[in-house]
């Protein structure tokens, strides 16, 4: 049996065809998902719930200033004086978002099953990137049976290969690990079913539609299963007759956040290929390199919007070289030798 591309399946109900989308998130739909706005436009379970959830949140929020504002008024008419207890109903003002949390995330998942969230939490994190929604989409896969997530393994990994690309910056420390357990398999089966799957899209995407750090998710998906040719396609697309034949115009537009890559990585892009001796597409990425147009701030001040763990590869490569500092009495500059 062929598998329906994610477009052509409900996201809420995977064994049946789409017939439309969500006009709020764009998440497909099948005739049992009939929820309608106030504009009569047709929106998912999920959008529905959450537009009655912040209502009501509102509500709340705006009775609980009434009482926080009447009970502040009460203590310093009683004390005369403005002292710490006064203060104490409007603290539970600002910290009443963190109580409601798990209340919240219930109200947005009211009426949906696991089986029927698991696809559209997966699809607000590609989109988002938002660790909240990495989480719930944790806590909801720890709940479906086995047999469901066998039956839906296909379907949750068209969905879930694009999330841990897109946003693989994002990702919490060892997400791998957590995730396979959830997914009751091992990491290498994991990857295996990625490379054996999704490698020719992968590489695909991370050239003509890449985002940040696509290029640190094929790596590391090349080390995990010891797969050096990965990489080579990899490099081999980036230097490939569409990408090297575009003008500088359509270089700068279309592949920007390649060259961005290319740019904050180049010495690791560079050892990839000496390693794989890839001297012809090395001059070839340079090349591709000297036509960039770079954002008008040195490298040392993008460093400021790298994330930790960019940091702290860069600080790692830094400290694996040895420095020897002279100190200058003469103007009091320091001169490291290398």
């Amino acid at each position: 049996m062929i598998e329906k591309d994610r477009a052509e399946f409900c996201a809420f109900h995977y064994t049946n065809e789409t017939d439309g989308k969500c006009t709020l998130c764009g998440l497909t739909l099948c005739n049992l998902d009939q929820q309608y706005n106030i504009a009569a436009e047709r929106i998912c379970q999920l959008c529905y719930n959450i537009s009655r959830a912040r209502k009501l949140i509102k509500y709340f929020q705006f009775g609980l200033w009434g009482i926080a504002i009447a009970i502040f008024i009460i203590i310093w008419q009683v004390t005369d004086e403005l002292n710490l207890f006064a203060l104490i109903p409007l603290l539970l003002v600002l910290v009443f978002p963190y109580l409601m949390r798990p209340l919240i995330m219930k109200l947005y998942f009211r009426e949906l099953s696991p089986k029927e969230s698991v696809l559209p939490i997966i699809r607000y994190f590609e989109a988002s990137g938002n660790q909240d929604h990495y989480k719930i989409f944790m806590k909801i896969l720890s709940k479906l049976p086995e047999e469901e997530k066998s039956e839906i393994k296909t379907k949750l990994f068209d969905y879930l290969v694009p999330a841990l690309a897109f946003n693989y910056a994002k990702l919490p420390e060892e997400w791998d690990t957590e995730l396979v357990e959830k997914l009751k398999m091992s990491k290498d089966e994991f990857v295996g079913i990625l490379l054996s799957e999704y490698r020719k899209t992968l590489i695909q995407t991370a050239v003509h539609n890449p985002q940040e750090n696509f290029s640190k998710f094929l790596i590391y998906l090349s080390e995990k299963a010891q797969d050096k040719d990965l990489l080579k396609e990899y490099i081999n697309e980036i230097t490939s007759k569409d990408v090297i034949s575009s003008t500088d115009e359509e270089l700068n537009t279309i592949y920007n956040k390649l060259l961005e890559e290319l740019y904050l990585y180049e010495e690791k892009f560079n050892e990839i290929c000496d390693e794989l001796k890839l001297t012809k597409q090395k001059d070839l990425i340079a090349q591709l390199l000297e036509r960039y147009e770079p954002p008008p701030v040195p490298k040392n001040q993008i460093e400021a919007v790298l994330t930790i763990d960019q940091l702290k590869e860069k600080r790692r490569k830094e400290n694996e070289q040895p420095q020897v500092v002279i100190s200058n009495p003469n103007d009091e500059q320091q001169i490291v030798i290398e």
